[in-house]
């Protein structure tokens, strides 16, 4: 998660981390800090099913706003088009070759209605859904030229219901309480979400919904049916040991990933009519092919798979793609170049390319007319010359496990290094080797910058990543262990070394500050928990059953407070030398602001020094 970013308004952060960081030398910033943290100049870039346009979204004008940017691939004249005032597109998708219907958002908080607009015409705006309704579209169903699968409900209270949008209707839909159904207008064959607590659902490759994905009565399932009207069935599948990625080209037969009896998740067949795993299709001896991981189909045919390593790594089944994959990796050395986009017939691909020192590129393949041509830069005004590189490091912990982490040395400047621990937040989530705008923000002051994949990060192995995902003082003791090397080493300056994160990275800078109180001069945390007794109970509170439960599970009953105190930096702010960086936002529904209202009582009680945003 970007945490600097946000702060941008806020001089505080930046002359906060400059006070460890004295004696720094003068430095000729080739960027500033508005160059790095500026919204990149095209994003989330979407081929049209035809191939003749791409659709992305980018900042239009003056304003903050996030827009859509047409590019016709032949001219690549753009076309840009704003919602209005105070309002983001949020996402979007092309529902057949000339139609994108996209979501918009009001300060980056919410999903409101669904509008329509066609690349071909400069003022087509069409209300599809009223903003009075909060909807996802599910499957654009490009080969539909009617129907697409979305989710839409009318509160925060209100589950929602499944229902097909009519993508040639022309009238929007208001409601009144409830959802109103107009089958000749906007939405179709409307239909109420299974009981329990749904995540999420899978179309099959005709676009029906087939699967879903629930808590309910204490398990996590995946449901089933074979056509809309049938009720839905649990599936034998353990949905706490597998993932579903899809169906295969019979639309009976899944793509699942797991364990199995390894050590590193794997991509396998799955027969759900006889609940048989079968078929090894891929899988890395040290990292995870998890469900995040990239599938790649062709005619509904599985040709390949993007998964992360350090970085991006792409793997064909079939020789041909596998030879045009050489062919753009000659065309733009030294980068991760991962096709992720193409046409049904296969000759126009898209490439989205990037390095750790190079802002990601978008390039467009015409095979056909054997054409290789950029996009466009994410980040044209950034100056590469000065960008720091990053190297991946190994390091063991005291109990045997090999972490990876990545360390970029600042380009000026020596060892030993100023440095600035930056922790990911999740913990169920990963830092990666490419392209960090913070990352090179702070190189670029003259930072060492430590960003380490403790244990409970995903993609690793069970070992790392499945059996320690609840070990939270462990995941601290990994970042001291990573952090400790570095001074061993003589990179880092045991007197100018400060940690920060947001979410549970804000977590772990707590737990630094407390928990080494002689190691970190300074401490940033952003949205971060600090109390999971009070986390725990603000689930149930919010009605999150399954994330209540697992941490009943894991940790204990929120009544028995021995565990929690053991992990929660909160009743550890006696042990607090060094000055913190408090931001938390009030309409944070993830992590309540009163965790760092708390912290900024205990801080205070103390005279221990905090700043706050």
């Amino acid at each position: 998660m970007n945490v600097i970013g946000p702060l941008l308004s806020r001089k505080g952060l930046i002359s906060f981390l400059s006070l460890f960081a004295i004696g720094l030398p003068a430095l000729a910033q080739q960027n500033t800090i508005e160059d790095f943290f500026r919204p990149a100049k095209i994003s989330n870039v979407s081929l049209s099913p035809d191939g003749q346009f791409v659709a992305g979204l980018a900042p239009i004008g003056d304003g903050d706003e996030i827009g859509l940017v047409l590019i016709n691939l032949e001219t690549l004249k753009p076309r840009a088009f704003r919602w209005k005032s105070g309002y983001d597109i949020y996402s979007f998708n092309w529902v057949n070759d000339e139609d994108i219907v996209f979501n918009v958002s009001k300060w980056n908080t919410y999903v409101a209605g669904i509008y329509r607009i066609n690349r071909n015409k400069k003022r087509s705006v069409e209300t599809l859904l009223d903003d009075d309704l909060v909807a996802r579209i599910i499957d654009p169903m490009p080969k539909d030229k009617r129907h697409s699968w979305l989710w839409v409900k009318k509160t925060d209270y209100d589950k929602g219901r499944l229902a097909k949008l009519n993508k040639k209707g022309n009238a929007a839909v208001r409601s009144h309480g409830t959802i109103t159904i107009e089958s000749d207008r906007v939405l179709e064959e409307s239909e109420s979400l299974p009981t329990g607590e749904v995540f999420g659902f899978w179309t099959d490759n005709a676009g029906e919904v087939r699967l879903a994905y629930r808590y309910f009565d204490g398990k996590l399932e995946y449901l089933h049916r074979n056509h809309r009207k049938e009720e839905w069935q649990a599936l034998e599948l353990d949905a706490e040991e597998w993932r579903i990625v899809g169906f295969d080209h019979d639309n009976e037969t899944l793509f699942v990933c797991g364990y199995g009896d390894d050590n590193t998740i794997g991509l396998y067949i799955y027969d759900k009519e006889k609940n048989e795993i079968g078929e090894l299709l891929f899988r890395d001896d040290y990292y995870d092919y998890i469900e995040t991981a990239s599938h790649k189909f062709f005619k509904d045919q599985l040709v390949g798979v993007t998964y992360h390593k350090n970085a991006p790594t792409s793997v064909w089944f079939t020789p041909e793609i596998e030879n045009i994959q050489k062919v753009i990796d000659n065309l733009l050395p030294g980068k991760s170049n991962v096709i992720y986009d193409w046409t049904e017939d296969f000759t126009k691909l898209l490439i989205y390319s990037y390095s750790d020192v190079v802002p990601p590129d978008y390039y467009v393949l015409d095979l056909a007319k054997k054409e290789f041509k950029l996009i466009s830069k994410s980040a044209p005004w950034i100056d590469q010359t000065g960008l720091a590189k990053t190297e991946v490091m190994h390091f063991k912990t005291d109990d045997g496990l090999r972490l990876e982490a990545y360390l970029t040395r600042p380009s000026t400047g020596e060892a030993p290094y100023p440095t600035v621990c930056l922790v990911h937040g999740g913990p169920w989530a990963r830092d990666t080797g490419g392209f960090d705008r913070e990352t090179q923000y702070l190189a670029s002051l003259g930072y060492a910058v430590l960003r380490v994949n403790y244990r409970g990060s995903t993609g690793f192995g069970k070992k790392i990543s499945w059996d320690s995902a609840y070990d939270f003082r462990e995941m601290q003791d990994d970042i001291t262990r990573a952090t400790k090397l570095l001074i061993e080493n003589g990179i880092a300056d045991p007197n100018r070394i400060g940690i920060m994160g947001a979410s549970f990275g804000g977590y772990s800078a707590l737990c630094g500050a407390a928990f080494e109180p002689d190691l970190y001069k300074c401490a940033v945390t952003i949205v971060g928990v600090f109390d999971w007794q009070a986390l725990t109970k603000d689930r149930k509170r919010q009605e999150y059953y399954y994330s209540y439960n697992k941490l009943i599970e894991e940790i204990g009953d929120p009544k028995n407070s021995a565990a929690f105190e053991n992990i929660s930096p909160i009743h550890h702010v006696d042990n607090i030398k060094v000055p913190i960086f408090i931001a938390h936002g009030k309409g944070d529904s993830n992590v309540s602001v009163q965790q760092s209202r708390k912290l900024q009582a205990e801080l205070k009680k103390r005279g221990i020094p905090f700043e706050t945003f």
